[in-house]
């Protein structure tokens, strides 16, 4: 009885027909969405990313987004401070006393060079402590800054006290992670390692070391070292990607230390 008060289903509503494909819901990927940050771009249509000439995906030139978010995520690890963010290249001293350092104006020429084309590129400055080293990495960096191009600046007990972090957090995030953490120094743009060399060295250390630099020298990643140690000491693995003439820029830094300099040389 209460079966015959119910409607009768339709025909099409019990047996679809067999031979009428549903036609499938597709999106037009280049169509524009709506822009969840940033300014709203015609060239990307607000997705941040384009495709080159290779086919391969760029951070969009124009609305430069993408760009901005690979520097929020370097700023996390850098080892930049206040201090650092102010040496640049104009205020790194060349002269004393009337007399111009020629190896440090081979020092500051070097580095201007390297953060005017970093792509494909390596520059080590080696030296004692106090000569300046550390004052050009930060201008590098400053720079780089400047010109919106992603840079990482730490220096190397920064980086391994990082990874460290992360084995004691066990951390299953993707940046938290030891694995997340070392693709951030693997991969950065450009990497600038400050005190290379200043780290006590262990198996592990120079594992974490070689790895990153293995991995920057195979894909031809622009990096700036400055370090204490003679290259010629380190890992010979290491010692050879670090002086490979094709690709980097090696220059001894053999000024004295600035630190222990007169007061009225500084000024």
């Amino acid at each position: 009885m209460l079966d015959s008060a119910l409607p009768a289903a339709s025909d099409k509503m019990r047996r679809p027909d067999p031979n009428v494909a549903d036609a499938p819901i597709r999106s037009d990927p280049d169509a524009p969405v709506e822009p969840r940050d940033g300014q709203d771009c015609a060239h990307c249509g607000n997705k941040r990313f384009v495709l080159d000439a290779q086919g391969n995906l760029r951070p969009c030139p124009k609305c430069d987004t993408a760009q901005r978010w690979k520097l929020a995520a370097l700023a996390s690890f850098s080892s930049r401070n206040a201090f650092s963010s102010r040496q640049t290249f104009v205020n790194f001293k060349t002269s004393f006393n009337g007399i111009q350092d020629e190896t440090l104006v081979d020092c500051l020429e070097s580095a201007e060079a390297f953060a005017n084309n970093p792509h494909g590129h390596w520059l080590v400055i080696w030296g004692e402590r106090g000569s300046g080293k550390s004052h050009l990495c930060a201008a590098v960096d400053n720079h780089l800054a400047q010109a919106g191009i992603p840079s990482l600046f730490i220096t190397m007990p920064d980086l391994l006290a990082s990874l460290r972090q992360a084995i004691e957090l066990q951390s299953n995030t993707e940046q938290e992670s030891f694995t997340g953490r070392m693709n951030v120094f693997k991969t950065a743009p450009v990497l600038i390692i400050d005190d290379l060399g200043a780290e006590t060295s262990s198996p592990w250390s120079d594992s974490v070391l070689f790895e990153i630099l293995d991995y920057r020298y195979r894909n031809r990643l622009a990096t700036m070292i400055a370090t204490n140690v003679n290259p010629d000491d380190f890992d010979y693995r290491i010692a050879s990607r670090m002086q490979d003439t094709e690709l980097s820029t090696v220059i001894e830094n053999a000024a004295p230390d600035y630190r222990r300099r007169p007061l009225r040389e500084k000024r």
